[in-house]
């Protein structure tokens, strides 16, 4: 698939999840008064500095484990703040991001996520992620357990969509490589595999 049918393929799942969040947004304020929209989030155990400078570094070392030899493993090393500071750089390339205040962190082994919808609905709510991380057939999957938007948790069936354009947007990201080990760290995850033939 050529890179423009990527991203094409990437647009409209991230207009899909725009649409999914906008819906959530929606269902709580049909559910209940605004102080539904303030509930508390989960927060990292430990200050998460964002700068350019660490997604500067993470982008680096993505792009020199992904242009290594054929075969040739490479270790992936993350820590929340360059994955928070690489994922905020991206998101504000955009004239309305849907996410604000974007952390990421990772802690018993499970991804967690915070941040601030706005620019969805005329509305803005708390939300946050909790996910679990893992390897299937050489690829890493999300499993989503956890979706809230403000105090409103999100449906079962609304977690296995988001959860399922979720792994097949990651999935076309990881085309030429094979992941062969996943550890999901305090503070910070690894990654080990290697490069496919082309």
């Amino acid at each position: 698939m050529c890179l423009n049918g990527k991203r094409g393929l990437v647009r409209e799942r991230q207009a899909i999840l725009r649409l999914v969040i906008a819906v959530m947004a929606l269902a709580g304020l049909a559910c209940g008064p605004c102080n539904l929209l303030s509930r508390e989030q989960p927060t990292p155990s430990h200050q998460v500095a964002v700068s350019t400078e660490a997604a500067g570094q993470l982008e680096s070392r993505i792009q020199q484990n992904l242009s290594g030899q054929p075969e040739q493993p490479f270790i992936l090393r993350m820590t929340d703040a360059e994955l928070t500071s690489l994922l905020g750089t991206k998101l504000a390339q955009y004239d309305e991001s849907p996410v604000e205040n974007l952390v990421v962190w990772f802690t018993k082994g499970k991804l967690y996520a915070t941040g601030r919808l706005g620019n969805v609905v005329p509305i803005s709510a708390n939300m946050y992620v909790i996910a679990s991380p893992r390897i299937q057939d050489g690829r890493i999957v999300i499993e989503i357990e956890k979706l809230s938007a403000g105090s409103v948790p999100i449906p079962g069936f609304v977690l296995d969509a988001v959860t399922r354009s979720l792994n097949e947007t990651i999935y076309e990201t990881q085309l030429d490589v094979e992941i062969t080990a996943l550890e999901i760290l305090e503070g910070e995850a690894i990654l080990r595999g290697y490069r496919k033939q082309p």
